[in-house]
């Protein structure tokens, strides 16, 4: 009798959470009424706990999801939003506001892709309201100016080589320069959009020869860049974008020769300058997965840079903590592999991290640093190329990005970044000459006008 009155307490201890939980389980009617006065009284918070436990419950109906959507909403938690959204359509696809709210969510946590895919699918009534009857060819117009320049200037003044004479190579210190940046962006259709831009870079560097057991040094030796970048996006299925284009790259600058003129018998020489011109080209291609609080993107990029063989490989991690653009964190590790074409080849690792954040309705702030040598370094899916006469070996920086209004944004930048300069023979041996240390600054403005 007594072993038998210990196996019912027990029987009833272990089971007794379930019969209180179904004591106290609500009601399917009781439930939609609760949900219902919660969302009149916008009453967020609660509306998500008690829709949530419903759903544990095994209840799940058309207004309970479309409830538990504007309650995550108004939380501007995307994500969930749009899986309550998509839950509801799937139920029953007839209510507009609904498709409305869905269209507004992807286009707040930045995927505009996809909504403009649903939104291609509006009724005409849907699509004027939305402001989605027809899309503009050009989308968005970007102008960019950048400044770089050397934070002491007598490293340049004093410059000293201390490189044996029968060394022949080159040392580069770049004094300044101006960067320049039109960018178009297109809309093709609604999975897929281009984006191109055209860049001139104009810079002052000191260069440093030695041949022929001769040394010459020009405190102020022009070069120019132009660069044409290309790019597709396609959104090959929901959270799913494939990219991939072109970074152009035609350099030019002036070379001294000595050419001998005159007669057999008394000839001269003179310098003559003629214009060089080098041209590189870089293809590459993305892939980025979306999921609801981060993304996951790998690069590879392939071709020429300063007539030097390029193969990088980028890993991507962007996390959106909240489920939406207030605050977002990238991490970008690489993996560069240089040929020299001499024989040597140079392999580097570089991470790359970002933070950004919401300050107010019409302010962003974002903080970065890349760490690891960046020489021929591409950042931003090709977009940004590191192609400096002398090696980058950190950066740091911030951004302050303005929206005075819905269709204009101005994005100042400040990095700071810490290079050094060495004396390059030819043929490259591998040994260190004249090696100088210094800190550069670089100043970015760009405005951006969306149609």
């Amino acid at each position: 009798m007594d072993r038998g009155i210990i196996a019912i307490g027990i029987i009833l201890m272990l089971t007794w959470p379930d019969i209180i939980n179904a004591q106290h389980q609500k009601s399917l009617s009781e439930v939609d009424s609760l949900t219902y006065k919660l969302y009149q009284q916008k009453n967020w918070d609660g509306l998500i706990a008690e829709g949530n436990r419903a759903l544990d419950q095994g209840m799940d109906y058309y207004y309970l999801r479309v409830r538990l959507g504007i309650a995550y909403y108004e939380k501007q938690n995307y994500p969930l939003a749009m899986r309550n959204f998509d839950k509801a359509l799937g139920m029953n696809d007839t209510e507009d506001y609904v498709k409305a709210y869905l269209y507004y969510a992807y286009l707040f946590s930045g995927r505009q892709a996809e909504a403009k895919v649903l939104a291609s699918g509006f009724p005409y009534s849907l699509r004027t309201k939305t402001n989605t009857e027809q899309w503009s060819f050009v989308e968005n117009i970007d102008l960019a100016y950048n400044y770089t320049g050397i934070n002491d200037p007598s490293i340049l003044d004093n410059f000293t080589a201390e490189i044996p004479l029968d060394r022949n190579g080159a040392q580069f210190i770049p004094r300044q320069h101006h960067y320049f940046f039109l960018g178009l962006q297109h809309h093709i259709s609604p999975r897929l959009s281009f984006y191109h831009g055209y860049s001139n870079l104009q810079v002052s560097h000191l260069r440093y020869i030695q041949a022929s057991n001769e040394a010459i040094t020009e405190s102020d030796f022009p070069s120019r860049l132009n660069q044409y970048y290309a790019a597709a996006n396609l959104l090959v299925a929901k959270g799913l974008t494939l990219s991939g284009g072109i970074h152009f790259i035609n350099s030019s600058y002036d070379a001294i020769s000595q050419v001998v003129i005159g007669s057999p018998g008394r000839p001269t020489l003179r310098s003559v300058a003629s214009r060089v011109n080098n041209n590189d080209l870089v293809a590459f291609a993305s892939l980025y997965k979306r999921f609801d609080f981060f993304t996951l993107g790998a690069s590879y990029y392939r071709g020429t840079v300063a007539d030097l063989i390029q193969n990088q490989t980028d890993f991507r991690l962007i996390i959106y903590p909240l489920g939406n653009l207030n605050l977002y964190t990238t991490t970008t590790a690489s993996y560069q592999n240089q040929d020299l074409r001499d024989g040597n080849i140079t392999n580097r690792i570089l991470v790359d991290q970002q933070i950004g954040a919401k300050v107010n309705g019409w302010l962003w702030t974002e903080a970065y640093g890349t760490f690891g040598e960046m020489d021929n370094f591409f950042l931003k899916d090709g977009l940004v190329i590191f192609n400096r006469m002398d090696l980058v070996k950190q950066r740091m920086g911030g951004k302050l990005i303005f929206i005075p209004a819905p269709k204009w944004s101005l994005t100042l930048d400040y990095t700071n970044m810490s290079n050094q300069s060495q004396f390059i023979q030819a043929p490259f041996t591998g040994e260190d000459f004249n090696q100088k240390k210094y800190q550069i600054h670089s100043i970015t403005a760009v405005s951006s006008w969306k149609f």
